[in-house]
């Protein structure tokens, strides 16, 4: 017997044979491997050929995505892995984990006491540090595999960021151009590679790995891991692995035949959306002409370089008539002194001889590389990028009002009032919409040369929707449309679409675009690019002329403009002097921080020219100041800094004889509250210790992709516990004290913080329950976790510092008696602080022609030095006033009478203030991943309106560079924009008219229209309009209210066009679900028809503490804002558990609804599983759902109801099976409620599992309205409830039990559900030890869920939410370490039953997933398939292992050729084409 494997990659094919003898004996025959460049297709066709493949008896494929289009046998990687492993662990290998290190994924398989898949690890989604991400930067160096790991073999590691492949290709350039040995950038990018590898094997005991992979025969790369990795073992089969378990697989199971080379590939359709060709907007582009002149004797020049990241371009600018007449473009190469003195060079040679008779008194510097070109020019002119290509887009057209500009790094969007810019954005750190991706991903890619992009593009017919994501998404995107087997030109003309749609959403947002666009920089010379802008933004676009030398000439007419003034003096500029300046660096120094103790002790250049050393670089503006004689008091500036000395002053002191220490860790709202918690603890005479680092060891220990706050306090509770503290204070901080309620005294009706604050002490606690000096501590019982609310005054949390008295040893009068000192110490130093706010403003005021900056965030992430990364400090280093919105006189400031998070309260209160006031400008740090601030920021721009504003998102990665030029640009502005607004008067343009919002009275069940006028619910005018929040649910909702008499439909589900118009009315950083719903409205009110609708769109709300309760206020905004008349929102609150709208009636109608909704989805996902022919099952599913909803429809009347149940049960019982449900896996979909039910948001997870075998359970509607009661009956959500309401509750609850039991007894004979019903109090209970129900949201239900039902009806979990979903991390953290035999059995109501399956598994099947609309990526595909072979292991066990499953419905006798899903062998495929 013979059989070949095939293991399709991102990069490489590898093919490997085996052959069994008589005896049995298995031998490894003919191995191959080789790179595919993009093309799968072709090189498997040649492999095909040259092994023979037909001469062997069986074939299996493995691999990712391409396998799917090979009609042959096929398993997933993890199962290859596996078989592979089997056989060679006859070599006794004992293992504790296998890396998988493959050209686009490193993948970690830890294994477990058989030897089997136990769990999966995985890096991030970039690509950095892969195979792939290796061969492409040895190429740019000019070697091979052999000559690039031979250099590095001899050489010493050059240090290169891991952090984004984008980051680390410029720190190869950059080392390259600096004159580094090739094998030390080799040797540094190995050491990084082994930097990732290791971070993945941060939870794996680092001893006896295994690594497979063509990485792993990078011998310097495995020698490193070597240095830290006791016993690594690298087989000879490691290039080959998967492909060889596909061989061993293929051994033991049929396979289906081999089809020939003609019929090897699978035509289907794509999983791609088309666009437009590109050369349909030919006729919205105007691309002016270029103009240029000739030098003459005499001429008076100036001279602009723009130093960019990835180009340099320098003109010479005709003071007389603003010609140029001499230009140059060239690469920066990393090194932007070479690159001007070479642009200098090359402007010498245009001028010929005439270049000693020409004077250029003049000479401007803007770029990314200004502030070191401009020091080696010896020039002051240095002018930020955004005022130099404002400058020349209004010289050529004094009426363009909008610039998209895109260079190679960056990318730009300015907004021009009156000629001068007054708001702009750039882009993060992705460079995904910038010209150096075009450029790499078609050359590295699709080995494209750059000037062949726009000729190739606009030649696309059909170009696929590679969408908006970041650089390495595109990549892998790329890969999976040849796997499809798209055209060349049109995958190139969708690499140009995607940076456009990443520039129209990620940078301009949803800021406004003017009447006259300009597009600017380099990226434009592709004339494929601005075509792709139009179709994008659906704008005309015009090109200015030399787009690419926009940055130069415009700092050429801003220093004519200068010198024009006086504000600078004219000097000569000889070129061949630029041209032949020297520049050395000398050994740089630690800045001691000077007169402002500044810590953060920068490394500062030495740099020489022409004999005299300068001093260069540092995160503030110190050492520039320095060097030009500037003279700043900072310290008087820098306000952040006195808050944190205010705050603080008591650090370190104590008590003389302590009675022990409290640990107090320095993250979030502990650095508000320091002063009273300090206090607090020494007046029950014990010593408050904080941390001093953040460790690195800490922060890896983050079970989720947290914000940058939450990696702070892993990092400092890491330093914490190994202070040897006596105690440790972590508290649940629930709700931040109010500042005022507005000038009416009316404010919000909570004042709470977002989850991830309240969620500290229990995702820190899952992060470090394997910390020795934790473990002790808990032991102990002396961590103190109090849940802390100050929303009602702190008075209200008395209670809580008593008891923690009691548990510190002290008598709870003892401890009321200390807090009554803290909070008096609190408010004296809040006292002190808004004392030195009003110093600060009264000098302010005293200087008209000052402006200061007004410092927005939080306490923990924009206040303190470890967080905000020195931003103050470059403020005030430029002699400007910072003042932190802690220290203004808001408390009288309206806010929003939604916004229930006390920061957005001071936020939006602060935002207010700082608008009306004619010297202060926001700056808004935020966080990457901030959920709050993902609307908080919209709605902060919205209060500021035309007034300019900055904004800086901070992680632990984040330059100083970027912020520099951030910071300058947005200084630059508000000069202008004052100079502006001064000449105009304050008055400003003409107001719009006033716009009535209409609303929905709740009592009188009337619609309020634009007018003001009434109309009943009934009235055929009204129009209820349900989202798409699953279709089921939403049809079945609809059908209700039709029944009620009125008019109700709902919207079809969420498809890209409604994500599309989502993202582009939203800031792209909102909750998918909002871009769903939001995008779903706007294109049917875009494409109405019916004339005098009153509309009426259902949008459910809460206050907190997760996002979803912005959506409602989101959506009214934005529908004041787009002046939409007669539409209104109907918001039931789950705060009352959505009893705005009740009546027994409506009650058991509605409810009825949720029960079949949810159940018969339960039935549509066990068919898919399980039907003989799917195609016909799901014909009868759906006419069965239409009798079900006209029943709803006719009001619902209980026979009819019973009827029609029971003849549905009978109809979905007769539909022919392959399998008995029974017997079918089972997975739990859990986590946020909207993107679990819809289709688009979890990419028809429910089908693809199915077409794996595996039914699926959504956590249901039910469990959520059940949760909301609890909530209101326990008074979470509500502050009270009266005797009558309860009763009401307890009435409404009854009957919803009732009506549960009926409806599901009732569809129980279809045999295609398993009956049981919600028990939220159950999930609560069984996981309050690890999470406290205080934390009000479906963190807990997720939790719970996942834990408690895991092995009972289920054989794995899914936790899966939208990108950034606070709730959803702290449920991954939690699950992460708690999914396991430990955290299992930890429960108490375990049964013998689960006791006995775990002791089979150490792990558990779980996967956390985020979405954002788009497919999943290749990382989360990796581990889907790993959870599926557990899952499906676990599926087993628990079938052998006796026990009757409580309420598992009677099963109808089902022939066993029918039931029986034996895998023979077939491509699974082929077994659902049988459907």
């Amino acid at each position: 017997m013979k059989a070949l494997g095939i293991c399709v990659g991102a990069s490489t094919i590898s093919t490997a044979a085996v052959e069994r003898d008589a005896i049995g004996a298995v031998r490894i025959g003919d191995a191959r491997v080789e790179a595919h460049h993009g093309n799968p297709r072709r090189t498997l066709l040649e492999m095909i050929r040259d092994v023979d493949a037909a001469r062997y008896d069986r074939v299996c494929v493995t691999g990712r995505r391409f396998r799917q289009f090979l009609n042959l046998s096929s398993i997933p990687e993890p199962e290859a892995v596996e078989q592979a492993l089997a056989h060679l662990n006859g070599r006794g290998e004992n293992l504790e984990a296998v890396v998988s290190a493959g050209g686009e994924t490193f993948l970690v398989y830890t294994l477990g006491r058989d030897g089997r898949i136990s769990t999966v690890h995985t890096g991030n989604k970039c690509a950095s540090g892969t195979g792939e991400f290796f061969l492409q930067q040895i190429k740019r160096l000019g070697m091979g595999v052999d000559e690039a790991t031979g250099l590095a073999r001899s050489e010493s590691p050059y240090r290169v960021s891991g952090r984004c492949s984008v980051f680390c290709k410029s720190d190869c350039t950059h080392a390259a151009n600096k004159g580094v040995p090739k094998g030390r950038i080799v040797a540094g990018l190995c050491q990084m590679m082994a930097g990732k590898i290791l971070e993945i094997l941060r939870q794996v005991p680092r001893r006896d790995i295994m690594v497979i992979g063509g990485t792993a025969r990078n011998e310097v790369l495995m020698d490193h891991l070597r240095g830290e990795i006791e016993n690594l073992r690298v087989p000879d089969e490691a290039p080959y692995f998967e492909a060889l378990g596909a061989a061993l697989w293929a051994l033991e199971n049929d396979t289906a035949p081999f089809p020939g080379p003609e019929k090897l590939f699978r035509e289907g359709e794509s999983s791609f959306t088309v666009l437009r060709p590109l050369s349909d907007f030919a006729d919205r582009v105007e691309f002016r002409p270029s103009r240029r002149g000739e030098a003459k004797a005499g001429d008076v020049l100036i001279l602009g370089l723009d130093v960019g990241s990835t180009t340099t371009k320098a003109v010479l600018l005709r003071c007389e008539d603003d010609t140029v007449v001499a230009s140059v473009y060239l690469r920066t190469r990393g090194d932007p002194v070479r690159a001007s003195r070479e642009c200098y060079r090359a402007l010498g040679e245009q001028l010929g001889p005439l270049a000693p008779t020409v004077r250029i008194e003049g000479l401007g510097v803007t770029g990314s590389g200004r502030q070191i070109a401009g020091l080696h020019a010896m020039t002051e002119g240095i002018v930020n990028e955004i005022a130099a290509h404002a400058a020349a887009a209004v010289w050529f057209d004094p009426d363009v009002d909008t610039i998209f500009e895109i260079g190679g790094q960056d990318a730009k969007y300015t907004f021009i009032t009156g000629g001068v810019p007054s708001d702009y954005a750039m882009n993060e750190a992705c460079s995904a919409g910038t010209g150096s991706f075009l450029e790499e991903a078609a050359r590295e890619s699709l080995d494209i040369a750059t000037e062949q992009i726009a000729e190739i593009a606009l030649a696309g017919g059909r170009p696929p929707d590679f969408n908006d994501q970041c650089a390495a998404f595109i990549n892998s995107d790329i890969k999976r449309a040849f796997h499809e087997g798209i055209a060349r030109e049109d995958v190139v003309a969708g690499l140009v679409y995607s940076i456009c749609m990443n520039y129209h959403k990620r940078v301009k947002g949803s800021r406004a675009v003017g009447k006259k666009v300009f597009m600017q920089g380099g990226v434009c010379y592709n004339r494929a690019v601005p075509l792709a802008m139009a179709a994008v933004t659906g704008r005309r676009i015009i090109v200015p002329p030399d787009p690419g030398l926009m940055g130069a000439f415009g700092v050429a007419l801003e220093i004519k403009r200068r010198l024009a003034l006086g504000l600078m003096r004219p000097r000569r500029f000889p070129l061949a002097a630029l041209r032949d300046r020297e520049i050395e660096y000398g050994k740089p120094f630690r800045c001691n921080g000077g007169a402002e103790r500044c810590d953060r002790g920068c490394e500062i250049a030495r740099i020489r020219i022409e004999g005299r050393t300068h001093p260069f670089g540092g995160a503030c503006n110190r050492w520039f100041n320095l060097r030009f004689d500037r003279k700043t008091e900072t310290a008087d500036l820098d306000l952040a800094r006195a808050w944190e000395r205010l705050v603080f002053e008591g650090r370190g002191a104590g008590t003389d004889r302590p009675a022990g220490t409290v640990g107090l860790n320095k993250s979030f709202f502990a650095n508000t509250c320091y002063p009273l918690y300090r206090r607090f603890f020494e007046e029950l005479g014990f010593r408050v210790v904080l941390p001093e680092a953040i460790r690195p060891e800490g922060v890896d220990r983050r079970g989720a992709a947290f914000c940058w706050p939450v990696e702070i306090a892993h990092g400092y509770l890491q330093d914490l516990l190994e202070r040897r503290i006596d105690w440790l204070f972590l508290p649940h901080f629930k709700g931040g004290d109010r500042r005022g309620g507005g000038r009416d005294g009316q404010g919000p009706s909570k004042s709470i913080t977002c989850p991830i604050s309240q969620g500290e002490p229990y995702y820190l606690a899952a992060a470090f329950k394997d910390h020795p000096a934790w473990k002790s501590l808990k032991q102990a019982g002396r961590i103190l976790s109090p849940v802390i609310d100050f929303s009602k005054g702190p008075d209200a949390a008395q209670g809580e510092f008593a008891d923690m008295a009691r548990a510190l040893g002290r008598a709870a009068e003892d401890g009321r008696r200390a807090f009554v000192a803290a909070v008096a110490e609190q408010r004296a130093v809040w006292r002190k602080v808004r004392e030195s706010g009003r110093e600060a403003l009264a000098a302010l005021q005293a200087d008209p022609r000052a402006f200061a900056v007004a410092l927005f965030g939080r306490s923990y992430n924009a206040f303190v030095s470890e967080a905000h990364m020195g931003i103050p400090q470059k403020l005030a280093t430029r002699g400007i006033r910072v003042i932190p919105i802690d220290m203004l006189p808001i408390d009288d400031e309206p806010v929003h009478g939604q916004m229930y998070w006390s920061a957005g309260q001071t936020i939006l209160k602060a935002a207010s203030f700082v608008e009306r006031h004619p010297q202060l400008f926001g700056c808004y740090i935020t966080n990457f991943s901030c959920g709050p601030d993902s609307f908080l920021l919209g709605y902060f721009r919205d209060l500021m309106g035309e007034k300019p504003s900055l904004t800086l998102e901070l992680d632990s990665h984040t330059a100083d560079a970027g912020l520099e030029t951030r910071i300058e640009a947005f200084l630059g502005i508000v000069e202008a924009w004052r100079e502006m607004r001064g000449k105009r008067g304050a008055g400003g343009g003409a107001r719009p008219r006033a716009f009535t919002r209409s609303r929905f009275d709740y009592r009188s069940r009337l619609f309020i229209d634009s007018q003001g006028k009434a109309h009943s619910f009934l009235d055929p005018r009204v129009h209820l309009l349900f989202p798409s929040m699953g279709r089921l649910n939403s049809e079945a909702m609809s059908a209700v209210f039709r029944g009620l008499g009125i008019r109700s439909t709902c919207l079809p589900p969420a498809d890209r066009r409604a994500l599309e118009t989502g993202k582009g009315n939203t800031l792209c950083k909102e909750c998918l679900p909002l871009q769903l719903v939001t995008g779903g409205l706007l294109n049917y009110l875009e494409g109405r028809e019916r004339s005098g609708e009153l509309l009426l769109y259902v949008m459910p709300t809460t206050s907190g503490p997760c996002r979803f309760g912005q959506y409602a206020p989101f959506i009214e905004r934005l529908l004041e804002k787009l002046r939409f008349e007669d539409v209104a929102l109907f918001s039931l609150s789950g705060e009352n558990s959505y009893s705005d709208f009740h009546g027994s009636s409506f009650t058991r109608k509605a409810w009825t609804a949720v029960v079949l909704a949810d159940v018969m989805h339960d039935v549509y996902s066990m068919l898919l599983a399980c039907a003989a022919r799917r195609p016909r099952a799901m014909e009868i599913f759906w006419k069965e759902w239409s009798r079900l909803l006209g029943v709803l429809e006719r009001g619902c009347e209980p026979r009819a109801l019973r009827e029609a149940v029971v003849s549905t049960a009978e109809e979905l019982a007769r539909i022919e099976l392959r399998r008995r449900p029974a017997e079918t896996p089972l997975i739990l979909l859990t986590g946020e409620i909207f993107v679990r039910h819809d289709d688009l948001s979890r990419q028809w997870l429910v089908e693809r599992l199915a077409d794996e075998g595996f039914a699926v359970k959504v956590s249901s509607a039910m469990e959520w309205i059940y949760y909301t009661d609890w909530c209101y009956a326990n008074r979470m959500t509500a502050d009270d409830i009266s005797v009558r309401q309860r009763l009401q509750l307890m009435l409404r609850q009854a009957v919803m039990r009732r009506q549960e039991r009926i409806l599901k007894g009732l569809l129980r004979p279809s045999g295609l559900f398993h009956y049981r019903l919600e028990d939220v109090d159950r999930l609560i209970d069984g996981v309050r030890h690890l999470l406290s129900p205080r934390l009000v949201g479906e963190a807990i239900l997720t939790v719970g869920a996942a834990l408690t039902e895991v092995l009972e009806d289920y054989c794995g979990v899914i936790a899966i939410g939208p990108f950034g979903c606070m709730p959803n991390r702290i449920a991954e953290a939690i699950l992460s370490r708690e999914m396991n035999r430990e955290g299992k059995g930890a429960l108490k109501d375990g049964s013998p039953k689960i006791r006995r399956i775990l002791e089979r598994f150490d792990h558990l099947p779980f996967l956390a997933v985020e979405s954002d609309g788009s497919p999943f990526p290749q990382i989360v595909t990796a581990r889907l398939e790993t959870f599926l072979l557990q899952a499906r292991r676990v599926h087993e066990a628990m079938r052998k292992v006796p026990h009757v499953r409580v309420g598992v419905p009677p099963v109808v006798a089902i022939p066993d050729e029918i039931c029986c899903a034996a895998r023979i062998g077939l491509p699974r495929e082929t077994r659902d084409r049988s459907d």
